[in-house]
């Protein structure tokens, strides 16, 4: 059975928790802090403008940007005296945390994000806050829309160099897949993370990658059952759960359909890593 997902000590919430979500019309001059946080808080301008005070220096941040607070820093944050903030903020925690904040490219010193939709954002955030008013802050509900909005702020690809639209959804689905690769993860839902029909995702991907949806979920998946089947002891059982399959037996016979050789005959290295390489795609 898998761990609650509204156990504070659950495992889902050892990987990703959403402290608090929230949003503020600021009044002129409102301030907050100085304060010191154990997790991280992302806060996003719709409208008005402040200043971010950390050990780095002060920061200006307007409409349509917003600014990272770190774990543990003594922060300041104050709103214009003429044109206040109205923001909204999400704070998480977790043994991801530190990852998706590394894939929006903030940092200690790269503070503020300006994003070129700011109402999509908006919504996001919303859309979050809705979430967690009505399922009670269920927390995949509410992981899921964190990593939207991460997938939303990080850095956009420079234009001479921008991949096309249908790689740009192409990525967004494997990223999602290999963020959920280990539970019973639907095609119906990552094609709603990426934001397109499950039709038109399936023609997309195999067109850009050359897999359906399902198929690239089985590859990702088997990659990581070669990394147990090398690093752990565990059994095909458990292997398979970890992996997000149903039994040992669907595990064993989806190994070996795709490489022609049995999870123990790889364990046991019957095949040699040069033979073995010639069976297994990347």
């Amino acid at each position: 059975m898998p761990p609650s997902l509204n156990s504070t000590s659950g495992a889902f919430e050892d990987n990703l928790f959403i402290v608090n979500l929230g949003e503020e019309k600021c009044l002129p001059d409102h301030a907050y802090g100085p304060a010191k946080r154990a997790h991280f808080l992302i806060h996003f301008v719709l409208s008005g403008c402040g200043k971010l005070q950390c050990a780095e220096g002060e920061f200006d941040v307007g409409p349509g940007q917003g600014f990272l607070i770190l774990p543990e820093e003594i922060t300041c944050y104050q709103a214009d005296s003429d044109t206040p903030w109205h923001y909204a903020w999400v704070g998480y925690r977790g043994k991801l945390a530190e990852y998706l904040t590394s894939a929006t490219g903030l940092d200690a010193t790269h503070r503020v994000f300006t994003v070129p939709d700011p109402l999509l954002i908006w919504q996001i955030l919303q859309d979050m806050r809705s979430d967690a008013r009505a399922l009670r802050l269920n927390q995949l509900a509410a992981a899921g829309g964190l990593m939207r909005f991460i997938a939303q702020i990080a850095p956009q690809t420079d234009p001479e160099s921008a991949v096309s639209p249908a790689k740009s959804y192409c990525d967004k689905a494997l990223w999602y897949l290999e963020g959920n690769y280990e539970r019973a993860v639907s095609i119906q839902e990552t094609a709603d993370f990426v934001g397109l029909s499950r039709s038109h995702l399936y023609r997309l991907m195999v067109a850009e990658c050359g897999r359906t949806p399902k198929e690239a979920l089985l590859h990702i998946r088997m990659r990581h059952a070669r990394r147990l089947l090398r690093e752990t002891s565990h059994s095909l059982e458990e292997i398979s759960r970890l992996i997000g399959l149903q039994t040992g037996a669907q595990f064993g016979v989806a190994f070996r359909q795709m490489y022609g050789i049995t999870p123990g005959q790889y364990r046991k290295g019957n095949a040699s890593a040069a033979q073995f390489s010639g069976h297994i795609p990347t």
